[in-house]
């Protein structure tokens, strides 16, 4: 069983949806009984089954833990296991699961800092509270996994987490090298891709454009931007560009289907990511994927999808927005100028296929499959589990 606080076709799903989902898929692959429980959006139907996997829905942002809480006790007998990812705070599914029912949780990254960015102080402070002691205490007797390096780093730093930690990466949808035409991406053409949302930080992307446009390396060019998103930041930052009067270089294309964002990054020279921190850099990934180098801020899980000089720049991090909008400019400005040139462009664009080529969805599946086998088999071996109470259900 999976629980995750949005799925696939939720308005706000984003890169830990499509993780979720694909382990989800690596279960069934694998032949399991999959039941994926998840908020209910408007428009969603309570119950679907998709890819073979039975979809139940209910509770909204909040109400979702108490509708996954209750679903899981009345369940509890029927479930071997459970995939507990960690959206900002996980299911605490083991409060209501038998002794020796198998959790996994997995950290995509850690939010202390992110709930003071979306909610009020005595709520945010419960949150990192939650996150901090609540998560570790209830979760201190099961197996984690974190999706890179620095979320490990960053567990063991915010958290105070001293147990194992496995990593269980992300993959990504990887065209094949025969795809790839570096001769037809366009020099001028930026993207900048993910959930408009407040820790993604496009506003400061898009000032960094702006300060960039004016300069006089890059005189003569005609720069577009592509932002393929959408989230409730989408206002504010289409204000904002008009505001700094962007409008006639970047295009807000909103949540975009797979062949259409393709289409786009097969044409695009630069991607840019402002995040505050990622678990990892699914997009940059992706961007990678169709020979796109990323420039991005030096944060948790951006530096574990980029290899500077290679995939894409690293800038220093800065607690000051308008340091970060000069240094984004200036390694943007660098980026500019090496896809001017078609060799160069061409090099670029090879060491990001090689690099993204190494991450796929049916890898993270195989590894996916093999870490809920091992939590099974520690099950099994437990002896208040009986041979009678062994469905394959999780």
């Amino acid at each position: 069983m999976v629980v995750n606080w949005r799925d696939l076709d939720h308005a706000l799903a984003g890169g830990a949806e499509i993780y979720a989902w694909q382990y989800a898929r690596a279960l069934r692959e694998a032949g399991a009984e999959v039941h994926f429980v998840t908020a209910r959006d408007e428009g969603q139907a309570a119950r679907e089954t998709r890819d073979g996997i039975a979809v139940r829905r209910g509770g909204g942002a909040l109400t979702f833990y108490l509708f996954a809480l209750t679903w899981l006790l009345r369940h509890r007998r029927r479930i071997d296991a459970v995939i507990d990812p960690a959206c900002g705070l996980p299911s605490f599914s083991p409060l209501v699961l038998r002794r020796g029912t198998p959790a996994l949780l997995i950290v995509h990254h850690v939010h202390q800092a992110q709930f003071a960015v979306h909610f009020p102080a005595p709520v945010a402070a419960f949150g990192r509270w939650m996150e901090r002691v609540a998560m570790r205490r209830v979760y201190r007797h099961h197996v984690t996994a974190a999706v890179s390096p620095s979320t490990r780093d960053e567990m063991r730093r915010q958290l105070g987490w001293s147990g194992d930690i496995r990593i269980l990466e992300n993959g990504a949808d990887v065209p094949s090298a025969a795809d790839l035409d570096p001769a037809a991406k366009d020099p001028d053409r930026i993207v900048v891709l993910g959930r408009l949302v407040t820790h993604k930080r496009v506003d400061l992307v898009l000032a960094a454009i702006d300060e960039v446009a004016g300069r006089p390396a890059l005189a003569g060019r005609d720069l577009r931007v592509d932002v393929v998103g959408k989230g409730p930041e989408h206002d504010r930052l289409v204000a904002l560009v008009a505001e700094r009067g962007l409008a006639g270089r970047v295009r807000f294309h909103g949540y975009l289907p797979t062949a259409a964002k393709d289409a786009l990054l097969a044409r695009a020279s630069v991607h840019v990511c402002g995040s505050d921190a990622e678990g990892w850099g699914q997009a940059v990934i992706d961007a990678a994927a169709w020979g796109v180098p990323t420039v991005a801020r030096d944060v948790p899980g951006l530096r574990d999808s980029i290899r500077p000089g290679e995939s894409g720049w690293l800038v220093p991090d800065s607690d000051d927005p308008d340091v970060l909008v000069v240094r984004l400019a200036d390694a943007l400005e660098s980026a500019l100028v090496d896809a001017a040139d078609p060799a160069t462009r061409l090099l670029r664009a090879e060491a990001c296929g090689s690099w993204a080529h190494q991450f796929d969805w049916s890898q993270m599946r195989r590894n996916a499959t093999d870490l809920t086998a091992l939590l099974l088999g520690s099950a099994d071996a437990r002896p208040d589990r009986s041979p009678r109470d062994a469905r394959v259900a999780v």
